[in-house]
């Protein structure tokens, strides 16, 4: 760490000599003849002179800084030992964390972090009487000429982060959607849809091991749902996707028995004992309509019937003759698109598609 301030100084053994000291400084090296160097040989190995116009500290092992006199003998850390050099007749003093120690006029950001022994997430503060207090931002550094002794703390910030509504908080800026899930008592090993939610992006399908950036704007919700949604009404009802929210609770509001799942690399968007109107041999339906993985940016186009859809009066429907096997079942295609092709990401969905369906099966049967 290099600074106008101050001249930063390693001293350690000379790994060819032990008998011996080696000091960087300023991005020269020097050798001292024995490994107990006063604080003059110090300075002087530094290229600090003259040695009177000086003041050298010493950081100790347990990070607490100490003065060494020109005379006095440093005692060396087995490795490397830390001193700091300062052109100044004098030192001044700061508390940071209740600890109190001497320095330069100007105190760097990182000589606070580095004392305190802190991550680079945590913030650094600096006490104010009658005011806030300051954050000492990245690379900052400190006037301590002023009068009175400065304080500082330091904070470990928490991000929080909305896990299927309830609110979880974690010292660390990113957390994996796992450890996410166990701080808000949801069992990770059960078999879960999971799904991030960022204000302004499309909902994100994540899985266990992905790492979420707590500092991203617009954060709102990890999304938990069962893959395997049973309604008490028979077999479980798949969950291996997310819709649209307004898809969701559409077809919720509509007391539709849904599935939206996974066969393949295709999703589907099943809807279980859909009526028909009347006009058909049949009643009700399994009605299928492919989802892209790009949806809603993506057209939904087209549907899909299972049995095969017949009129009662034994007229053939057009363009309904293709054959689609989806979850091992045949299912008839409707070749039903929109009016030139439009589609809008904004304000079409799952919801206006049900209509071009819907309005598919009356039109046939108003024949």
């Amino acid at each position: 760490m290099n600074n106008s301030n101050f001249v930063q100084i390693q001293v350690k053994r000379d790994p060819a000599n032990p008998t011996r000291s080696v000091v960087l400084a300023k991005g020269e090296s020097a050798v001292l003849p024995d490994t107990t160097p006063t604080g003059r040989q110090i300075l002087n190995a530094a290229q600090c002179s003259p040695t009177v116009d000086y003041v050298l500290l010493q950081l100790l092992p347990g990070r607490s800084l100490e003065e060494v006199s020109p005379e006095e003998v440093a005692e060396l850390d087995a490795a490397e030992t830390s001193f700091y050099a300062f052109r100044a007749d004098r030192l001044f003093y700061f508390v940071l964390n209740e600890n109190k120690y001497p320095w330069g006029q100007a105190l760097p950001e990182g000589i606070l972090r580095l004392l305190a022994n802190v991550p680079t997430h945590a913030q650094v503060w600096m006490e104010r009487q009658d005011e806030a207090d300051v954050l000492i931002a990245p690379g900052q550094s400190v006037n301590l000429t002023g009068e009175g002794v400065e304080r500082f703390y330091t904070k470990q910030p928490t991000w929080k982060l909305d896990v299927q509504g309830i609110e979880i908080s974690s010292p660390a800026p990113t957390i994996t959607v796992r450890h996410a899930l166990e701080l808000a008592d949801i069992n990770p090993d059960l078999p879960w849809t999971l799904v991030l939610k960022v204000q302004g992006r499309p909902k994100e399908q994540v899985e266990f091991t992905t790492v979420i950036d707590l500092t991203t704007p617009g954060i709102e919700r990890l999304r938990v749902m069962p893959k395997v949604i049973n309604n008490g009404e028979g077999p479980g009802l798949r969950r291996q996707f997310f819709l649209l929210e307004k898809d969701e609770k559409f077809l919720d509001a509509a007391r539709y028995r849904w599935e939206a799942a996974l066969d393949g690399e295709r999703r589907w968007l099943l809807l279980h004992d859909y009526p028909l109107p009347s006009g058909y041999q049949q009643s009700h339906i399994s009605l299928a309509i492919e989802i892209p993985a790009l949806y809603p940016s993506a057209e939904l186009d087209m549907f899909y019937c299972a049995p095969s859809v017949a009129l009662q009066a034994g007229t053939a429907i057009p363009q309904a003759d293709v054959q689609q096997v989806i979850f091992g079942q045949t299912f008839q295609r409707w070749s039903r698109h929109r009016e030139n092709s439009v589609w809008s990401p904004a304000d079409d969905s799952v919801i206006t598609h049900l209509g071009l369906v819907e309005e598919s099966f009356l039109r046939e049967v108003a024949k």
